[in-house]
């Protein structure tokens, strides 16, 4: 059975393979950015990369980002407790592209990702359902 650390690991160490920066996780309380209490998204630290207002040295980023819901679009709190998925803190993995690549590539990297490196099987199977 896999733990924690090995899905991370495996899901950093496959982006880098493929030709993504790993970029540490960002600040749980977000730097420069007074419209967020909290880092509650993967691609918190990559938002001025995204709106044109920072560049970076790479174009493609893997992070596994400490992230805390507490309100506001995502708002889970009256799931946390009640089932297995709805926590306040977690972490997200998360790979980007910053106009490299676009959704056919990120869809042959997902879906490499889940029956090569973690072996889930390729076929339909609802016991492997994360929905």
């Amino acid at each position: 059975m896999q733990t924690v650390n090995d899905i991370r690991s495996v899901f950093l160490n496959y982006f880098a393979r493929a030709g993504h920066q790993v970029v540490d996780s960002g600040p749980l309380v977000p730097r420069n950015d007074p419209t967020l209490l909290f880092t509650n998204a993967g691609m918190v630290q990559f938002k001025n990369v995204f709106t044109g207002a920072e560049n970076r040295d790479y174009l493609r980023a893997a992070t596994s980002q400490k992230c805390v819901r507490a309100g506001g679009k995502h708002n889970d709190l009256e799931n946390v407790g009640y089932t297995a998925r709805h926590h306040t803190f977690f972490e997200m993995l998360g790979n980007f592209s910053f106009g490299d690549y676009f959704k056919d590539v990120a869809i042959e990297h997902a879906w490499t990702l889940i029956t090569r490196e973690y072996g889930l099987p390729e076929g339909e199977d609802s016991r492997y359902s994360v929905w």
